[in-house]
C-alpha cells in the first residue's frame, strides 16, 4: 500500500455556526480515512487556516460573516489553483 493511500485525507470546515461546524465533523470523523485538522468560523480565518494547514478538502458554507465563502473560495484559488473545496449552503435560490 502506497504512503499516499495510507494517509488521512485533511479537512478544514468552515461555517459560522458552531453545531454545524461540530455535526460535519461527528459525520465525517466517522469515516476511519477522513480527519479534519482546522475549523475557521468566516472567511478570512479560512483562509489564514488553509494558508497554515494546507488541507486536502475544503468544506465551506458560502454565506458566512464579513468575507463571503464565495471571496474566501477565491482567495484560497489564488493561494492554490488546485485546491480542492466542496461548497454547501442552506440558503434557498
Amino acid at each position: 500500500m502506497s504512503q499516499e493511500a495510507s494517509s488521512p485525507i485533511r479537512i478544514l470546515l468552515v461555517d459560522d455556526h458552531a453545531i454545524v461546524r461540530e455535526g460535519y465533523r461527528a459525520l465525517l470523523q466517522k469515516q476511519a480515512r477522513l480527519t479534519v485538522v482546522a475549523e475557521a468560523a468566516d472567511g478570512a480565518e479560512a483562509y489564514q487556516l488553509y494558508r497554515q494547514h494546507h488541507p486536502d478538502i475544503v468544506v465551506m458554507d458560502i454565506s458566512l460573516p464579513g468575507q463571503s465563502g464565495l471571496k474566501a473560495l477565491d482567495r484560497i484559488r489564488q493561494l492554490d489553483a488546485d485546491a480542492r473545496i466542496v461548497v454547501f449552503s442552506m440558503h434557498q435560490t
